[in-house]
């Protein structure tokens, strides 16, 4: 008798599902294997990746010497044109506000031209003006007239600036007592920067000081200067501390009262000129400004007094020695800007003249308010 499963049914399995059996098993262990073939080979395939090197110049000559060769001789691509010293827009005209690059200092008439990289290649101007006007009755009468004008101009690396300031006061009380004041001031500079710390200048300065009865003052003169010694200290675009040093020759021309005193119409002596500017910018629209001039004899002027001739009763000048004349203006200001032209300012000044005639005061004290125009 034949060994046949089949004709074995004290087994209690067909020959059919056994066959299935054995071929389900089969087919999982081909599942796990192929499964286990596809991740090596992940692995190694990640692995290759990894490790191929990177496609460098160096590379290409050392692994394929013909191929680098034909590289470095095949024709270049033309390189940008691009001006280095031109990168700002077109021209916008004289009438026109600027265009400097993002995150420069707006204020360039008070910044080196060295803070402005690339150089800016057009022509510069700024203009600015303040005003105060107020007219007294009741018991003062007259008025007060202040004002101020400033125009810079700049062209690489020259600088020209003229200022003028005006302050005018003619007040009459109930009691009779009247009060005037002519003070004028007009300069002119032309200043050329060696680099961003320093600059040499040359100008003309001229004013009108009724108070201390001089007509006319001429100060010729020549110097240094500095947009910003703290620029290396404090942060540059809220603090701004500018010094300039002239050298020159003053001339005093006196008012007609003094002529009749002294029978002398001018005075000539060498003199230095100082000059400081502050500016701390609270923010884009609250400044405090700081402004000191001085001048300063460096030759030896007589000191005047007056003395009454008891016979006629009239009043005649004596010298009664020498002195290193000097003079000084302090002005302290907030300025409020409303717009980037318009705005209004609080101001406190101080003058002092360490040599008056007898008959002028020493120092003279004002507060004032007035609009600021600028463009």
């Amino acid at each position: 008798m034949k060994n046949d499963l089949r004709s074995c049914p004290e087994n209690g399995v067909s020959s059919e599902s056994l066959m299935v059996q054995v071929s389900r098993k089969g087919m999982g262990r081909v599942a796990v294997v192929l499964l286990a073939a596809l991740c090596i080979f992940g692995v190694v395939l990640s692995d290759a990746q990894a490790e191929e090197p990177a496609l460098t110049p160096e590379s290409i000559k050392q692994s394929n010497p013909e191929l680098y060769r034909r590289i470095q001789a095949a024709p270049k691509l033309p390189e940008e044109n691009v001006d280095p010293d031109k990168p700002y827009d077109a021209y916008p005209g004289f009438f026109a506000q600027p265009v400097l690059k993002p995150g420069q200092i707006e204020e360039w008439w008070e910044n080196s031209s060295f803070d402005y990289s690339p150089m800016y290649p057009y022509l510069l101007k700024h203009t600015h003006m303040k005003f105060s006007f107020a007219r007294s009755t009741g018991n003062d009468d007259g008025s007060v007239t202040k004002g101020g004008l400033l125009l810079a101009l700049r062209k690489d690396r020259v600088t020209n600036v003229i200022g003028y300031e005006i302050d005018k006061k003619d007040i009459t009380s109930t009691d009779g007592s009247s009060t005037h004041k002519d003070i004028q001031s007009f300069e002119e500079t032309a200043l050329y920067e060696l680099n961003r710390y320093l600059f040499v200048e040359a100008g003309m300065f001229w004013q009108r000081l009724s108070q201390q009865f001089i007509k006319d003052r001429y100060l010729p003169f020549a110097g240094f200067g500095s947009y910003n010694v703290l620029q290396d200290v404090l942060n540059k675009k809220k603090d701004r501390l500018g010094l300039r040093l002239g050298y020159g020759r003053v001339t005093d021309v006196y008012d007609p009262v003094v002529v009749n005193i002294i029978h002398k119409d001018s005075d000539s002596f060498n003199g230095i000129y100082t000059r400081a500017d502050y500016t701390h910018k609270f923010s884009d629209l609250l400044t405090y400004k700081q402004h000191f001039v001085m001048k300063h004899a460096t030759d030896a002027t007589p000191r005047y007094s007056l003395t009454t001739i008891p016979q006629t009763q009239d009043q005649k000048s004596i010298v009664i020695g020498t002195t290193k004349r000097y003079d000084w203006r302090w002005t302290n200001s907030l300025e409020f800007a409303l717009n980037q032209y318009v705005g209004f300012l609080i101001s406190y000044e101080v003058a002092f003249d360490s040599n008056p005639w007898p008959i002028a005061v020493k120092r003279d004290t004002e507060f004032m308010t007035g609009f600021k125009f600028a463009y």
